[in-house]
């Protein structure tokens, strides 16, 4: 789930304002310890029981907030969290653990697994991409803060399944304007999605797009331009490269 570090306290009154009551058996029980705590929290989440591993997480963050162990258990409610389908609750523990421990050895951990939570919710290209976007973002942070970290060689495959995606849609959106004869919005787009996203599956088409709009428009030796670039870097079946 993660690794066991060293980790700094925080205070008091930021954990409760961030933290709702824990109201299940465990909070009734008495001497508990914050080890006892952490521990009955991996244990749960080892035996896939998240919604028990996320009270005990979080009850030790209610009661144990300078605790050494806190950092773990807000980034161990995190992990429960999001195994447990809670999307939107997951997503705020990364950004409180991300907030309050910036300098945490397991940083480019939480920011792998953001992206991760936020790559599931990506939709259809034919829809909205900020999700899509944010995803890219986390896993540009895990890139950023460890390069040479276990987690940035799949955060590297996933920002360029993402890269591909955004693509996509920037193709759909294209030949939207293009089927509406909007063809100076396509243009306008094809280029900038060009410029974004040059190595995506998609270039081909949105350079294909780029030519028809500039051909529809009268634009004939950009349009001729942008057709000999595309046989350059596309040819066709059974040729070659120039």
């Amino acid at each position: 789930m993660l690794r066991l570090r060293n980790f700094p306290a925080i205070g008091v009154l930021l954990l409760f304002s961030l933290l709702p009551a824990c109201s299940g058996k465990l909070a009734k029980q008495t001497g508990l310890t914050a080890p006892d705590l952490f521990t009955r929290g991996q244990q749960k989440f080892a035996a896939k029981n998240y919604g028990d591993a996320i009270e005990a997480f979080q009850l030790l963050l209610e009661r144990f907030p300078n605790s050494p162990l806190a950092a773990k258990a807000q980034l161990g409610l995190a992990d429960a969290r999001m195994n447990n389908k809670d999307d939107v609750e997951a997503e705020v523990a990364f950004d409180d653990f991300l907030r309050l421990y910036p300098a945490d050895d397991n940083v480019p951990y939480a920011f792998y697994r953001k992206g991760e939570l936020l790559a599931r919710q990506a939709p259809d290209p034919g829809r909205d991409q900020t999700k899509t976007l944010e995803a890219v973002n986390a896993f540009t942070q895990v890139l950023e803060k460890s390069p040479k970290g276990p987690y940035s060689p799949i955060a590297a495959v996933k920002i360029a399944e993402l890269r591909n995606r955004l693509a996509e849609h920037e193709k759909r959106v294209v030949s939207h304007y293009l089927g509406r004869k909007h063809y100076a919005g396509a243009e306008a787009r094809a280029r900038r999605a060009l410029s974004e996203y040059p190595e995506t599956t998609a270039a081909r088409s949105l350079l294909s797009f780029l030519a028809e709009a500039l051909e529809k428009q009268g634009k004939k030796a950009e349009a001729a331009e942008t057709r000999k670039n595309l046989a350059e870097k596309f040819p066709a079946p059974g040729e070659k490269k120039p």
